[in-house]
């Protein structure tokens, strides 16, 4: 059996990071967001749009790694449990009664013409729970606004739904189909075997039957991503194949971002829209290896440098949950003042950035870690008095 990939754990912290800064990043690009500043940048267009390529599909991605710990020690009932505390209790607490309410209410100020008070929206926000959908998964667990806890509803679906495959592929068959498919992807290029199942999701559910955001599209294609991280801590073959394509996958993220930008900030549209033409296909095409592109890379480069243990992580992995519950609507919270302030884009960029993280940690080393009962909310283990260099648990961290 593997040791458990301390470059896994570093990966989750810098993505979370990446995240942060794409979100503060999103006041200034030209999309529609929950706040947006006056005065737009091609910059943040290109910085949020390469980011928003590759950083959700590693999380699911570490996630299902995750997942490969943590079923290792854990029945299927003690998995699915851990999954309710880490992700449905912080979604139903925390986040249904604090962290979205404020979001909730800025959209709607910003983009649906609201001006009545924060307590007037709470009373309209709170009438919309319990609204099931089968329209989009997120409808399956439904909050008056899912803001970034999406991600929440997202991952306890596929860990739900992905249960009796993950279970299957620790069987006897299940680890021979494994070694078949390391024995593929350890030839050369043969990492990109698991391009094809991605690619035939876009082609065949984002023209006309899924368009947009948070779609079952969007929830199958993650839900491979998650199995894929499953998969790749199983054998070793897979990570030497990773390391082994590291470079050649940055030039091919280069290149195909390149092509990604030329269509998006270009021609200024998406192909889209003509079930399976050719410009459709091309462009899905380019765009899920500009995806895996990336995503390869950067856990080439976690293999090579990144799987070593030390406080910093320890601390950061402990922190990496609540961070992500709650920086969003700080972010936005503090982008409220910000962006009305008359001075250029970088120093508002700079003061949200310096701001929000500021805001972010405070909050939790001193309202969220020290609690047990606090903990429990955001989805993290009790406090543990511990002597000497902390440890990560080998059954994963990842949410």
């Amino acid at each position: 059996m593997p040791e458990r990939r301390y470059d896994i754990d570093w990966l989750r912290v810098l993505v979370m990071l990446a995240v942060f800064f794409f979100h503060c990043a999103c006041f200034f690009d030209h999309s529609t967001w929950i706040l947006n500043n006056a005065e737009r940048s091609i910059v943040a267009d290109v910085f949020t749009g390469w980011f928003s390529i590759w950083f959700m599909p590693l999380f699911f991605l570490l996630s299902g790694f995750g997942s490969w710990y943590s079923l290792r020690s854990r029945s299927s009932g003690q998995y699915l449990s851990e999954r309710v505390k880490r992700l449905l209790v912080p979604l139903y607490t925390v986040g249904l009664f604090l962290i979205n309410p404020p979001q909730d209410y800025f959209w709607n100020f910003s983009n649906l013409g609201f001006r009545g008070t924060f307590w007037e929206n709470l009373s309209h926000y709170f009438s919309r729970l319990g609204h099931f959908s089968f329209t989009q998964p997120a409808g399956l667990l439904p909050v008056p606004f899912h803001g970034h806890l999406w991600f929440l509803q997202f991952l306890f679906l596929i860990s739900l739904v992905a249960l009796p495959l993950l279970r299957y592929l620790r069987s006897e068959q299940g680890l021979h189909l494994i070694d078949t498919l390391a024995g593929w992807c350890h030839r050369q290029g043969g990492i990109f075997f698991f391009l094809i199942p991605v690619l035939l999701i876009r082609i065949s559910l984002r023209s006309v039957s899924f368009p947009g955001l948070y779609t079952w599209a969007d929830f199958l294609e993650f839900l491979v991503f998650f199995v894929i991280g499953y998969i790749l801590p199983a054998d070793s073959r897979f990570t030497e194949s990773i390391k082994k394509h590291g470079w050649t996958c940055l030039i091919l993220g280069i290149i195909s971002s390149w092509v990604v930008s030329y269509y998006v900030f270009g021609l200024g549209y998406r192909p889209g829209g003509t079930p399976f033409s050719l410009t459709f296909v091309l462009f899905e095409t380019v765009w899920s290896i500009c995806r895996w592109s990336w995503i390869l890379y950067f856990l080439s480069l976690g293999a090579k440098d990144l799987n070593v243990n030390n406080k910093v992580l320890a601390y950061s992995s402990e922190a990496v949950l609540p961070f992500y519950i709650l920086h969003h609507t700080i972010i936005v919270c503090v982008g409220w003042f910000v962006i009305r302030w008359n001075i250029g884009i970088l120093p508002k960029f700079l003061i949200i950035v310096v701001t929000s993280f500021a805001f972010i940690m405070v909050m939790y080393e001193l309202l969220v870690k020290p609690f047990n009962g606090v903990r429990f909310l955001f989805g993290m283990r009790p406090r543990k008095k511990t002597s000497g260099t902390p440890t990560l648990r080998s059954e994963g961290t990842a949410a």
